[in-house]
């Protein structure tokens, strides 16, 4: 007999990479598009419906395939992707944007990630050999679909599967989701229905873009002055070139990772303002003029809150965020005889966790949620409907593992959850700890707040309350390695000594024979010491 605890962690603790015999294809091939079909012999004792094969999706799905056999012999598992690969937001789109029809993603060609690698990796699967330290998109793509192929969740992926609606038939103790799908891959008229006992949803939060708006802005944009580019208000999720703004004057809004890479390229090439709220800063090395906060616009100038007004301002690149909105959760499926979506979308909602009658988001929070997990609506058991990714500025592959590694050990075992009151009682504790910090819950969301450190204790607490119940084996350490907390905490001095690095043309040396985890982490150390040494309190301001 398999020990679970003992198997699973076995499996976490693999460090996987034997890429220099890798023969991986960047595309995951569509012969294997099929979950694998149980016996017709064989009874189907649980079967779970998952959405999206971004990060959160892959983990999950990898964390449940992780249980013995024996556990899971008669389920029934499926992944869901719209897309015509994995990968999630690292998935290019094929098609240029065309406003205001929304992008398959955000990802612009010149994306690279803000930090090391090595910290964002699913726990024991490295990036190949030779990957740059803070990579391009292209890369991320490619670790998606290599963590796929490598552990053989392919089969049970249905690409181009859109799902469109999901309702719940039940009610707070038992039932099953009807699940709704359309399919791109072949013209079929229709939709299809499936039924489901589990909903796993993980299919990202940057789909759907939060456009501000401001008295007088059409007016503005009516009166374009004669012999100047055409006026324009668009999102960040639109943003590809930053040619494409080399004869316009530039106001990028908002300071988030799409405005401070909209702030570096841009305005190197034009004139470029960027308006943030008070106490914020503009990336290091960008060439832009800070202003305060859009008041309002008139037919000639855009005017801010301090009164001052400009009037050469051509374009604007909204980097203000994104809703917190799944939509198939807020669609009935068709011919069914359900009377309520399982989510509501209420921007103006005035309930709370304690008094919503369902699951409900405000367009910023999806609330009532325990551990930004599992959902306490009371017209559903609590391991019915699930979210991994949902929390913003985190290490999304480690943290979605430790979310899979929760949800996955609650449908093995409900009991380890603690009761609805008092989940219900967690949640709104955590909800008040916001409000002592200064934040209101329900507009902040599911941002990690406490930066770094909040998100990586949220992920050892996690795991830590698995194994003081005996699903995971008690051995005493982090979930999250402390190499990955220094590694986070030293990206910026980490991206210096690359720039560095990549400067002085010795990638390959530093590079050579890096594979697993330990040899990573080992070479963030020695970046760390090499640029710390280098740098003194003279020469680091002259840094870029």
């Amino acid at each position: 007999m398999v020990h679970l605890p003992q198997f699973i962690l076995s499996l976490l603790s693999l460090t996987y990479g034997p890429w220099a015999e890798s023969t991986l294809s960047p595309v995951i091939g569509q012969k294997e598009l099929a979950a694998p079909l149980l016996s017709e012999h064989q009874n189907i004792t649980k079967s779970i419906a998952i959405v999206g094969a971004g990060s959160a999706g892959l983990a999950i799905l990898k964390t449940l395939l992780d249980l013995p056999e024996e556990v899971r012999c008669t389920w029934h598992i499926v992944l869901y992707e719209q897309r015509r690969d994995v990968g999630g937001v690292w998935l290019a789109d094929p098609a240029e944007p065309h406003p205001p029809a929304l992008p398959e993603t955000p990802l612009y060609p010149l994306l690279h990630t803000n930090t090391p690698h090595p910290t964002m990796t699913y726990p024991g699967f490295t990036f190949r050999p030779n990957t740059p330290l803070f990579p391009s998109w292209e890369y991320l793509q490619r670790y998606h679909v290599d963590f796929a192929e490598h552990l053989n969740l392919t089969s049970y992926i249905r690409l181009n599967h859109t799902v469109v609606a999901a309702g719940w038939h039940g009610n707070a103790t038992s039932g099953k989701w009807e699940i709704e799908v359309t399919r791109s891959d072949r013209p079929s008229p229709g939709s299809e229905h499936e039924f489901f006992d589990h909903l796993i949803v993980g299919n990202g939060h940057n789909h759907y873009p939060r456009i501000p708006h401001w008295d007088g802005e059409e007016h503005w944009l009516e009166n374009t002055p004669m012999g100047k580019p055409k006026r324009e208000i668009l999102h960040s999720i639109f943003y590809r070139e930053p040619e494409r703004y080399a004869n316009r004057t530039v106001l990028i809004v908002g300071g988030g990772a799409s405005g401070r890479d909209a702030a570096l390229q841009v305005g190197s090439l034009t004139t470029t303002y960027q308006s943030l709220h008070e106490g914020s800063a503009p990336p290091e090395g960008a060439n832009v003029t800070v202003l305060p906060p859009i008041l309002r616009f008139i037919s000639d100038s855009v005017v801010f809150t301090d009164g001052s007004s400009i009037s050469s301002i051509d374009s604007l690149i909204l980097a203000t965020g994104y809703q917190s909105l799944v939509p198939f959760l807020s669609r009935i499926p068709s011919n069914s005889n359900l009377r309520s979506p399982a989510l509501v979308t209420d921007a103006q909602t005035q309930a709370n966790s304690t008094t919503a009658r369902s699951l409900t988001t405000n367009t910023r929070y999806i609330f009532p949620l325990y551990e930004d997990i599992f959902s306490l609506s009371p017209q559903l058991p609590p391991t019915a409907l699930s979210f991994v990714g949902l929390p913003v500025l985190i290490a999304n592959c480690p943290s979605d593992i430790a979310q899979s590694l929760f949800i996955t050990h609650a449908i093995v075992d409900p009991s380890i959850l603690p009761s609805r009151t008092k989940m219900l009682q967690a949640l709104v504790r955590r909800e008040e700890s916001r409000r002592t910090q200064g934040f209101d819950p329900y507009y902040v969301g599911h941002k990690m707040i406490g930066g770094d450190h909040e998100a990586q204790d949220y992920q050892d607490k996690l795991v830590h309350y698995l194994k003081e119940r005996g699903k995971l084996p008690n051995d005493g350490k982090p979930y999250v390695e402390e190499w990955r907390r220094t590694g986070r905490r030293d990206s910026r001095l980490l991206a210096r000594a690359w720039a560095r690095v990549e400067k002085e043309g010795a990638q390959e040396k530093w590079l050579d024979g890096v594979e697993t985890e330990e040899q990573w982490a080992d070479l963030m150390k020695r970046l760390t010491v090499w640029q710390e040494e280098w740098e003194t309190p003279d020469t680091v301001l002259l840094q870029p």
